[in-house]
């Protein structure tokens, strides 16, 4: 004895649950000697899962490798978890003799239909596991299946009451020459219905050619659709629910027929929530005809619901009623929002119709002005208080006293602005002011222009041994300066317009010869040379004496 030979005892006999419906349940097992574990909890879980693999083929170095690709999905709609004694560290001790422990847990009210196809399955299931104690020990779980019922009510969907009909037309032909035609019509009063119910069928037919009809099906298919998210891309499952037929007609005659066609027993999936797994139903109409002629078919798309339109066979019982879960479905149909996953407080809300106004007389903030009723603005009424046409929407006391951040007041920009025309130097309408009041342009080679940073001096720009540097009085240079009356190759201080002496040489005329005389060299304007020759002479002595050796 122990809890591998325990079990799980549900509150429904056939483990059948409508969503939104809490499960109750509790663990039973026996125990013969004290055990020490950390804990036992309760998981429940509702999920969707996809796969299926295809096999592909590639050449790699001219040599031929088989490959397999998996394709998947996976999606859970809910998940619970909670310790029915002891926690994940923790230590308890289980004494001998017969334990049971009680649990519940609400299915969300937006889960899909249980469903079991060839690609794909949405299940939910109940585990509850043991956390045992020690290194080498392993943790023991029962598991148990629970059936999932998503109720769908064809009342809420308009397209249940519509009509469907079929006009099926064919025209045959026999060597190249015309045999006639033929043409079905079948209409059905509703588009929704459920299992039990019959489907009653109005069938008009009338072939006036001289080729035989065979037969005219009438089925239900069923389509399902796979979608993987990894690996993406799509299977499908194809399967004929129900089927019936009628006929021959033969040829230049007319047939007419009341058909039922009785919805058989099957499970009814509700999978709107799912994303993987697409469920439909399409109802068929077909012709056979004899010989070598093509038949005509026509499709349309029909639901099958667990609840049924109110005033058309609503008093059918369902042939699978004694698999559906053993509660009343109006108790489990409209609740919303769905309960909470447990482990979530509860609201302990004194009010058990809701939550009324906490303020049932005394709102907790001013109640707004109404609007005035006296006529202004010429005959309109002002949506604003006070009964004067120019009465401002904003508030008396203004966030800036004294100045208004409106047009109409004190600028927050002074008006003698640099750009201002009106006290242009130029005169009136002569352009805007320049930049700098005062001053002349600051472009060289115009006259009269001087710097445009005021009680500024004139300096000479000399060269050193490493950089040049400007001189302010003094000494005009603190190095050896060139004797009186040598020729000086550079000027000292830059013309006046840099712009007037600078010219590019005249370019030669192709296939001439002739020599361009050199650039005059300016001539000099100061007795302050750049450089000593004499010092620049022994530099190059020396120059020499190191050369020698090598």
């Amino acid at each position: 004895m122990g809890f591998d030979e325990g079990q799980i005892i549900l509150d429904s006999e056939n483990g059948a649950y409508y969503a939104g419906q809490t499960v109750f349940g509790r663990m039973v097992f026996s125990q013969d000697k004290v055990k020490t574990i950390h804990g036992i909890y309760v998981d429940m879980k509702g999920f969707c899962k996809v796969h299926w693999s295809t096999s592909h083929s590639r050449t790699v170095n001219n040599r031929t490798e088989h490959y397999t690709v998996n394709h998947d999905s996976h999606e859970e709609y809910f998940r619970s978890k909670r310790f029915l004694i002891g926690s994940e560290e923790g230590e308890h001790h289980l004494q001998p003799g017969k334990h049971e422990f009680r649990f519940d847990c609400p299915i969300p009210i937006n889960c899909p239909s249980s469903f079991e196809g060839s690609y794909g399955h949405i299940r939910y299931r109940i585990k509850v596991v043991m956390v045992t104690k020690g290194m080498f020990s392993f943790n023991k779980d029962k598991m148990v299946p629970i059936k999932v019922h998503a109720p769908l009510d064809l009342n809420q969907n308009p397209y249940c009451r519509e009509p469907m009909e079929f006009d099926l037309s064919s025209s045959y032909c026999c060597w190249c020459v015309s045999a006639g035609h033929s043409e079905v019509m079948v209409r059905i009063p509703a588009s929704g219905f459920c299992p039990g119910q019959v489907i009653p069928m109005e069938v008009s037919c009338k072939n006036e050619s001289s080729v035989e009809i065979d037969e005219i099906k009438f089925a239900i298919k069923k389509d399902v659709q796979y979608i993987a998210s990894y690996e993406p891309g799509t299977r499908n499952d194809h399967d004929t629910v129900a089927e019936i037929k009628k006929g021959p007609i033969p040829g230049r005659t007319t047939r007419n027929w009341t058909v039922e066609m009785e919805v058989p027993a099957m499970d009814i999936y509700n999978v709107n929530a799912c994303r993987y797994i697409d469920i439909n139903y399409h109802f068929k109409v077909s012709t056979e005809a004899s010989g070598c002629h093509d038949g005509t078919e026509e499709v349309r798309p029909i639901i099958f619901g667990t609840i049924p339109l109110q005033g058309f066979q609503d008093n059918v019982q369902n042939p699978l009623n004694d698999q559906l879960p053993q509660v009343n479905i109006q108790n489990v149909q409209n609740t919303y929002p769905p309960p909470p996953i447990m482990n979530q407080p509860q609201s302990n809300s004194p009010y058990p119709n809701g939550y009324p106004n906490p303020y049932p007389n005394n709102s907790p903030y001013p109640a707004a002005p109404g609007y005035p009723t006296t006529p202004v603005m010429g005959g309109r009424t002002s949506p604003y208080p006070g009964n004067q046409p120019t009465v401002t929407p904003y508030p008396p006391n203004q966030p800036y006293p004294g100045a208004s951040p409106y047009p109409g007041g004190p600028s927050p920009y002074p008006s003698n602005t640099p750009y201002s025309t009106d006290t242009s130097p130029h005169g009136p309408n002569q352009g805007p002011m320049p930049p700098y009041p005062g001053a002349a342009p600051p472009y060289p080679g115009v006259p009269g222009a001087s710097p445009p940073y005021p009680n500024m001096t004139t300096t000479t720009l000399v060269k050193t041994g490493n950089f040049g540097f400007t001189v302010q009085g003094g000494d005009p240079a603190a190095m050896p300066l060139l004797p009186q009356g040598a020729n000086l190759p550079y000027p000292t201080s830059p013309p006046s317009n840099p712009y007037a002496t600078a010219s590019a040489p005249e370019p030669s005329t192709p296939g001439t010869d002739e020599k361009k005389p050199p650039l005059a060299v300016p001539e000099e304007t100061s007795s302050a040379p750049p450089y000593n020759p004499e010092f620049m002479k022994e530099n190059e002595k020396k120059d020499e004496k190191i050369e020698k050796p090598n």
